[in-house]
């Protein structure tokens, strides 16, 4: 059951592009999950600072499976890194994928993931990154991630190549967020056009607004 609550507060983050940093404001920023979505458009090329790059295979569709692959979940030390799926979670699933936490924009749009999550109780919320699993723990522990399922694709890149979110040029994960229901099937997915560039978060929890009170 969702939270009967709209109204996200959220951080204020400022990006500084010439030390790559992001920087907590100490005001707060709240806004309303809209009422209605719109579809999405997936049709423009993946770009990299305005260079188009290339997927491991044609971008995933609503309607596919997506597949399950085995990840590395966060940890402090070798021997503590376990594995886990999205088949570990039951019902409806946001997922997040990035390149890296280690990024402004991933590290922005991660932390609005954090406070969105609270918003949903039935609903679980999942970053995959090519981070390691021990830059993992430490990202989550410095802001305080306590409301996502933070896995790492490092290991093998196999979750990002089979489902056509793997950068063949980077050999990292591309921008994107999907929501999927208890079976894997994809019901919203949006690649970001421009990898650098942030995702529509407001418009993917509009959509998952209005799946979960049906």
């Amino acid at each position: 059951m969702m939270k009967h609550v709209a109204v996200l507060s959220l951080l204020s983050i400022s990006l500084i592009a010439c030390t790559d940093e992001v920087v907590e404001s100490k005001s707060t920023m709240s806004f309303e999950i809209p009422a209605i979505f719109t579809q999405v458009d997936n049709s423009n090329p993946i770009t990299v600072n305005g260079n188009e790059i290339q997927l491991s295979g044609d971008k995933l569709i609503v309607g596919d499976v997506l597949t399950d692959i085995a990840l590395d979940k966060r940890a402090d030390f070798f021997d503590t890194v376990g594995t886990g799926s999205i088949n570990d979670y039951s019902g409806y699933k946001l997922i997040e994928t990035v390149p890296s936490l280690d990024t402004p924009v991933c590290t922005l749009q991660t932390q609005q993931l954090e406070f969105a999550a609270g918003e949903f109780e039935d609903v679980t919320f999942i970053v995959i990154s090519n981070d390691t699993p021990f830059a993992l723990q430490r990202f989550c522990a410095a802001n305080k991630i306590e409301n996502l399922q933070v896995m790492s694709d490092a290991r093998t890149r196999e979750f990002g190549k089979q489902n056509s979110l793997y950068m063949e040029d980077y050999g990292l994960l591309t921008r994107s967020i999907m929501i999927v229901d208890e079976n894997n099937v994809i019901q919203y997915i949006e690649y970001a056009d421009e990898v650098t560039s942030e995702l529509d978060l407001l418009n993917a929890l509009a959509f998952l607004k209005d799946i979960t009170t049906q």
